[in-house]
């Protein structure tokens, strides 16, 4: 069975209408396990050994000087690593299908954070979308598991799992 460790935020970055980083992120992570399961992929902590991808879930927030003015989400991944530039392409095409403005959804090479660079496998840092924008906030908060199904979707496909609607 394949393995996708799923690293929901931590993080207590508040959002403007109810909740926080962590909070969200966690309901999208508890959203994706069971379509997970259902398509033969096995959701682990990052302590686990075996996961074939890595993905870290957070939002963005604008700098003060910009706060609420921009939007759109993004995928990274190692720069240097190629299985992790094709699962960001796979997920990005997934967030594409279910955020409102699809051009604003892009990925992105980038040799930092630690997350990215540390795993022994392809590892992806999906921030979805600016908790700091209300049409971002809202979006995220509203549509949960379509978000979840989508991300679930992109795992099961980079992992050679078989979705089933």
């Amino acid at each position: 069975m394949a393995k996708l460790c799923l690293n929901p935020s931590t993080r207590p970055d508040p959002y403007p209408n109810g909740g926080h980083e962590a909070y969200w992120m966690s309901r999208i992570a508890a959203a994706m396990e069971p379509k997970l399961e259902s398509w033969g992929v096995a959701p682990a902590s990052a302590e686990e050994e075996g996961c074939g991808l890595s993905l870290t879930l957070r939002s963005h927030a604008a700098p003060q000087e910009i706060e609420a003015k921009i939007k759109g989400a993004e995928v990274y991944y190692y720069a240097y690593s190629p299985a992790g530039k094709r699962a960001a392409e796979i997920f990005t095409q997934a967030i594409k299908s279910v955020y409102p403005e699809p051009a604003l959804v892009e990925s992105a090479p980038t040799p930092v954070p630690e997350e990215l660079r540390t795993p022994k496998v392809p590892a992806l840092l999906v921030k979805l979308g600016y908790h700091d924008n209300p049409q971002d906030e809202a979006w995220l908060v509203n549509n949960v598991d379509a978000i979840a199904a989508a991300l679930a979707r992109a795992a099961a496909d980079f992992l050679g799992a078989a979705p089933h609607a």
